[in-house]
């Protein structure tokens, strides 16, 4: 079940794409608005609250794809100028992928010292996730 974050952003997707003409989606949201599931939140569990890590950050992919639906959908409204974007977008999606990837990773890690060291890598995916997301705030384009 989506939170009500997550669910207000799909809800801002769905109503964008109701509205092809629109040049403007709606701002990305901020992963820091997941109602108090945040990175920071998480970044320290230990082996021991994993359970809590892994929810965590499945929370935080969710809004992580949320974000990128929302830029999907504005890059489907523009017409002219696309190269910068979709080349930052391409930074987006292999973010996305690099996470995918570590979290599969840290689900295998069965002792203390690799689940720290896993944790770590997913928390360096999750940042370069977020630094490609505030990027794309700053492409320029025309739509």
């Amino acid at each position: 079940m989506l939170g009500r974050s997550a669910a207000a952003a799909l809800l801002g997707v769905l109503m964008l794409a109701a509205c092809p003409g629109t040049a403007r989606a709606a701002p990305v949201r901020s992963a820091d608005e997941s109602g108090g599931r945040t990175w920071t939140s998480i970044e320290n569990d230990g082996y021991e609250l994993k359970g809590h890590f892994m929810d965590g950050i499945t929370y935080l992919s969710t809004v992580l794809d949320n974000q990128i639906a929302q830029l999907k959908a504005k890059r489907a409204a523009m017409t002219t100028d696309t190269k910068d974007w979709d080349l930052a977008m391409k930074e987006v999606s292999d973010s996305r992928s690099l996470l995918t990837s570590r979290i599969g990773e840290l689900s295998k890690a069965d002792t203390p010292e690799a689940w720290t060291n896993a944790r770590d890598q997913v928390g360096e995916a999750w940042k370069r996730s977020q630094a490609a997301i505030d990027k794309m705030g700053q492409t320029v384009t025309s739509g």
